[in-house]
């Protein structure tokens, strides 16, 4: 393959400067040396839980979907305070 058929990929010039300054921010030696994150909300909410429980329903339910291992990873990591009762 030539380099016209995969041309490199380059980053919008906002997210290049946004990147540069998150790194600055992250590199700074004043900073606490670990970066304290958390999502904007409490966890998966009653939608989310119906969504994947509807597919359950019509594929099977499957304790371990890609969802629910992403949704717990979250909760392991700290990143979520709370895990939908019948996901734990």
């Amino acid at each position: 393959m030539n380099d016209k058929e995969n041309p490199e990929l380059k980053l919008p010039p906002a997210v290049e400067e946004a990147l540069t300054k998150l790194t600055e921010l992250f590199s700074d030696p004043s900073l606490p040396s670990k970066a304290q994150l958390r999502c904007p909300v409490e966890g998966p909410d009653e939608f989310d839980v119906l969504f994947e429980s509807i597919i359950d329903d019509q594929f099977g339910h499957d304790p371990n979907s890609d969802y629910k291992q992403w949704v717990r990873r979250l909760y392991q990591l700290g990143f979520i305070p709370r895990l939908p009762g019948e996901w734990n």
